[in-house]
């Protein structure tokens, strides 16, 4: 279930989903309380898949919603081409999984991933 967080209480390396997209915020800075309206908070976030650059405004009281976030171990199992069979190494259960180009892994090798909101975001090889 996805956590509530106040706009105005997020920070640099924080999550929060803007636009349906999971994001890591890189900056926030907050205006002060004007004569006729509230502090507002403007979120500079980068998406976790995408890697787009995502800008907003939102008053700083506002509810935004943080993403599920776990973080995983896996072994892969197999590799053909950039898709991955990856192995929980906690659960044991096998799923594929998009590799990057600029990663070499090999059959055997342990790797970190993400799961996040049902979708599975590679994150590098284990040493």
């Amino acid at each position: 279930m996805p956590k509530q967080v106040e706009a105005g209480k997020l920070r640099n390396g924080s999550f929060v989903m803007i636009d349906g997209e999971p994001c890591e915020v890189r900056d926030v800075s907050k205006s002060s309380p004007g004569k006729h309206g509230s502090a507002k908070a403007k979120i500079k976030a980068r998406g976790l898949f995408d890697e787009k650059d995502r800008h907003i405004t939102k008053p700083a009281d506002t509810m935004m919603l943080s993403p599920d976030m776990d973080k995983k171990v896996g072994q892969v199992v197999s590799q053909e081409e950039d898709v991955a069979q990856v192995m929980d190494m906690d659960t044991y259960e096998t799923e594929e999984m998009q590799i990057p180009d600029d990663f070499d892994v090999s059959e055997g090798q342990k790797i970190n991933y993400w799961v996040v909101d049902d979708r599975k975001l590679f994150k590098g090889v284990e040493e």
